[in-house]
């Protein structure tokens, strides 16, 4: 019988080790990120939105201004088409505003609205209790160092 992380290894029987293990961090991260994401959208299903629509309204709220459609899909690497399609879907649920851009009649802006804010000052101290629940079996210095060490493996894959 087989374990659930026999997959881990698959064809890595004849690369060298340290490549394997390569292999095996990248297998563990998409597994994680699956599972996390799943356990996110599952969080936030009630309320109607999914983790990559969270994610947007995110990365949109940490900048300094409203940014443009095209800013959003470099950042995160999506299409220009995906980051349209998510940010109509918000509009929608009345948590942005898709404008057009004063200086450049052809870009969008995407504007945060009052619900958005008021959505997750109410949502944002549960969201932490839960996370600390899911990351509860790794010691703080664990979550600092691999908070480190993802950062490091983002920068060096986007090279």
């Amino acid at each position: 019988m087989s374990s659930d992380d026999d997959w881990l290894d698959l064809g890595l029987d004849e690369l060298p080790v340290t490549l394997a293990q390569r292999v095996r961090l990248l297998r563990v991260v998409l597994a994680s990120a699956a599972v996390l994401r799943a356990r996110l959208d599952q969080a936030l299903a009630p309320a109607g939105i999914t983790s990559q629509q969270a994610g947007l309204l995110q990365f949109i709220q940490a900048q300094p201004q409203a940014p443009t459609i095209s800013f959003v899909a470099k950042a995160l690497d999506m299409s220009h088409q995906n980051v349209k399609q998510i940010a109509l879907a918000l509009e929608r649920k009345g948590f942005l505003e898709i404008a057009v851009d004063a200086r450049d009649r052809r870009s969008r802006r995407l504007h945060l609205t009052e619900h958005h804010h008021r959505f997750w000052r109410q949502r944002n101290p549960m969201d932490f209790i839960e996370v600390q629940a899911w990351t509860a079996g790794l010691s703080d210095k664990e979550v600092a160092t691999t908070v480190k060490l993802l950062k490091q493996l983002t920068a060096a894959a986007r090279r």
